[in-house]
């Protein structure tokens, strides 16, 4: 029979290592953008779009509201952090790097495609570069880390072991 405290221990690592390849799928995204915008050098538009889209505002406000819409997460970080002081900082920090991949993505894209940007940008990219493969399949199996699976498989664990 197993430790009980070790199947613990692999049944955290496994849901914060799982949770984690959300953030990490994110940067590769943004950088596979980045990637075939400067060095494949796709895409650079050359005429002028409109700076301001006034219409567009709503649903601009709307998608922002959504993208840092995380807030119903933020006890349970709190609660899990073994040095609760540095809560600020943890929240700083992801807020920090969710606004520069976003920004980025959003101006590198712009810049890219204009006004002819798809909904998701990966709908833009070239389909023969290989940044573009590593993108579309990272975006497709990005939401894998967004479910609970590996919880239940811990749970799992944890009553076959205890």
């Amino acid at each position: 029979m197993a430790d009980s405290s070790a199947v613990l221990q692999f049944a955290d690592n496994l849901v914060h290592g799982t949770l984690s390849g959300g953030v990490i799928a994110s940067i590769v995204v943004v950088f596979c953008l980045f990637w075939v915008g400067l060095v494949d050098h796709v895409g650079t538009v050359k005429n002028e779009g409109t700076a301001l889209n006034l219409p567009g505002i709503p649903i601009a406000i709307g998608l922002y509201g959504y993208c840092y819409s995380g807030h119903g997460v933020f006890p349970n970080i709190y609660s899990s952090l073994k040095k609760q002081n540095q809560f600020p900082a943890v929240l700083f920090t992801c807020i920090a790097l969710s606004t520069v991949l976003f920004a980025g993505s959003a101006i590198m894209g712009y810049i890219m495609f204009g006004e002819s940007t798809e909904s998701q940008f990966t709908l833009n990219l070239p389909p023969n570069l290989v940044a573009s493969k590593i993108a579309v399949w990272t975006t497709v199996t990005n939401p894998i880390t967004k479910y609970p699976w590996c919880s239940v498989l811990a749970d799992h664990l944890l009553l076959s072991y205890t």
